[in-house]
């Protein structure tokens, strides 16, 4: 289906100097546009930026429900590459589901990744959607939509569905699953995220995370101010900086380590 630019994929290249190439994987039924300013500003910090759409998001929420996890995943597999062709460390970068997706790519992919960013992704099922899904999705095609969690009283909205399809939410929570059982596989360096209060992923979503993968080097940061999406919250100077500075030193360490 036709994508209108806003909520298409982007690519901001920094040139033979870039520091790193980061990739940063949007969340469920959103689009690239929620992690834009992110992008722009770790463009802007030296690194080369690549923001996929994952299938079935930034079109309708109907075809949403055509695709499935692994259609998402293949996306940011495929992404990954491209990154790789730079010729750069790569980073890794995920909010909400982007950030079950994150974590998936250092299990199967840890090796190839310098380091990985996580800001209130997802892990674990809400009451919303536990039970009923399984058998709801074949009798109700969508619910109301989970966009725009944003604590800033402005007009700013992020670009979303205004309905969730259940066939999606079902496979969503497969990736879940597969996800969180193998959390013990992650030993990449990661530097998780989360808002105090979020209304669509609990703030344990984070600390199951953490206490979950391997990595050595792995800290946590509370995001007082902000919702679900930070990216486009009070928070979000925080955000950014915080991850340019957790990269900043996983470059360093990796220069000492070659000296």
């Amino acid at each position: 289906m036709p994508v209108s630019p806003e909520v298409d994929a982007y690519t901001f290249e920094a040139g033979p100097s870039a520091h790193a190439t980061v990739v940063l994987c949007h969340g469920f039924t959103g689009s690239p546009a929620t992690l834009r300013p992110w992008g722009e500003f770790l463009h802007q910090a030296g690194f080369n930026v690549l923001g996929p759409r994952l299938p079935g998001h930034g079109t309708t929420w109907e075809e949403l429900a055509t695709t499935t996890w692994q259609d998402w995943y293949s996306c940011l597999d495929e992404t990954v590459d491209r990154a790789k062709e730079y010729g750069k460390p790569v980073f890794a970068f995920g909010h909400s589901m982007g950030g079950t997706l994150t974590l998936r790519l250092a299990q199967l992919r840890g090796d190839e990744l310098a380091g990985m960013v996580l800001c209130n992704a997802a892990i674990y099922p809400s009451q919303r959607y536990s039970r009923v899904v399984p058998l709801a999705r074949f009798l109700i095609k969508a619910t109301k939509g989970i966009g725009s969690d944003i604590a800033m009283p402005t007009d700013r909205k992020e670009t979303s569905y205004d309905y969730t399809p259940l066939r999606a939410v079902y496979s969503l929570q497969q990736l879940w699953k597969i996800t969180r059982k193998a959390l013990p596989e992650v030993t990449v360096p990661t530097r998780v995220f989360y808002s105090a209060v979020d209304n669509v992923v609990h703030p344990r979503n984070s600390a199951i995370i953490l206490a979950g993968i391997s990595s050595k080097d792995k800290s946590r940061t509370l995001l007082p101010r902000s919702f679900h999406v930070a990216p486009l919250d009070y928070d979000a100077e925080k955000l950014f900086t915080g991850s340019v500075e957790f990269m900043e030193r996983q470059l360093a360490k990796k220069t000492q380590g070659a000296a």
